[in-house]
């Protein structure tokens, strides 16, 4: 059986704010508080997104070690954080702590983010838009070597480290997602990709598409892995998804569309199709079947995105999906 995990409205509270009191109300109750209703319904996990400037919201790692402390045992993960914005020293030291913290419930999904908001982010930032992959192939190598507590030396096209160490590692060492978004893993990964799912890989977290182009791409994953030695049983095959219950697939498709037309301002209006191949809409029996196809298809964790203005009442249709 699948687990489940909710994505945190860390965008969400920003955007319904209009000054700082409200912000501090609504980080309360829709973070930590939906956090621990989330616990309390049966989801296993809690993630949350990322972003500096392009998509305003809270601090991802920051506002994960505050829900790690207002819960008992849900998994924490990031869906996903943007390592290459970062020096990877800070981001060890951080990811290290949280995990700490928590008690070992942290789970890493890493990228490096896409969309002219994102170009401008890395500009704004003053980092190579154009360059960010093999950024972030430096910042997994120092990061996972600095994880082990002991001094890191380090000679790299954007980083340089001379006995660099951080003195502790995690509790347990997190499990890395890679996640994939610009392309249909059904026709192949790129050698970036491959790479990083054998070197350090702990689950795959892709978005945007159908059970038979997640099969197709879980299929090949598991090739990826086998061929290069490892054992895909100790591989999370993951799932981000989003989940309107509504009336009606068409009702649920329209909530979706006003809440990215909101967080997503400046993109064009996407047809009926592009929700349905990327989510699952409609009635409570609706999304019931489409979430059986993914599992049948090799989802193991599910990370739920409710595209609602209504959280709660998204929470409360999905309660019994998630028991």
């Amino acid at each position: 059986m699948a687990g489940f995990g909710y994505l945190l409205p860390t965008r969400g509270v920003v955007l319904g704010s209009d000054d700082r009191s409200t912000l501090a109300a609504k980080t309360q109750a829709d973070i930590t508080g939906l956090a621990q209703r989330a616990e309390s319904m049966g989801f296993t996990s809690v993630w949350v997104g990322d972003s500096i400037l392009a998509k305003p919201r809270l601090h991802s790692l920051a506002t994960l070690s505050a829900v790690g402390a207002a819960t008992d045992g849900v998994d924490l993960g990031t869906a996903v954080h943007l390592p290459p914005l970062r020096h990877p020293v800070t981001v060890a030291h951080q990811t290290a702590t949280l995990d700490q913290l928590s008690g070992g419930r942290f789970r890493f999904g890493i990228g490096v983010g896409i969309g002219d908001d994102v170009e401008a982010e890395y500009a704004n930032l003053d980092l190579p838009y154009g360059r960010r992959g093999r950024r972030l192939d430096e910042a997994l190598e120092i990061i996972t070597q600095l994880w082990s507590g002991e001094p890191v030396d380090f000679d790299g096209e954007f980083f340089s480290l001379d006995g660099a160490r951080i003195g502790f590692g995690p509790a347990v060492d997190p499990p890395i997602y890679i996640p994939t978004a610009a392309f249909d893993p059904a026709e192949g990964f790129p050698a970036p990709f491959r790479r990083r799912l054998v070197e350090y890989g702990g689950g795959w977290l892709p978005i945007g598409l159908d059970p038979p182009q997640y099969a197709a791409g879980l299929d090949r994953v598991t090739s990826i892995l086998e061929d290069n030695g490892r054992d895909p049983a100790t591989f999370d095959a993951a799932y981000y998804i989003d989940v309107v219950v509504d009336d009606t697939a068409e009702a649920a498709i329209q909530e979706a569309r006003r809440f990215h037309d909101q967080y997503y301002p400046a993109r064009d209006p996407e047809p009926d199709e592009w929700y349905h191949h990327r989510g699952a809409f409609g009635t409570k029996s609706d999304v019931v079947e489409e979430l059986d196809a993914y599992a049948d298809a090799g989802v193991e964790q599910f990370v739920v995105r409710f595209p609602a203005a209504d959280q709660r009442a998204q929470l409360r249709q999905f309660a019994s999906i998630v028991n």
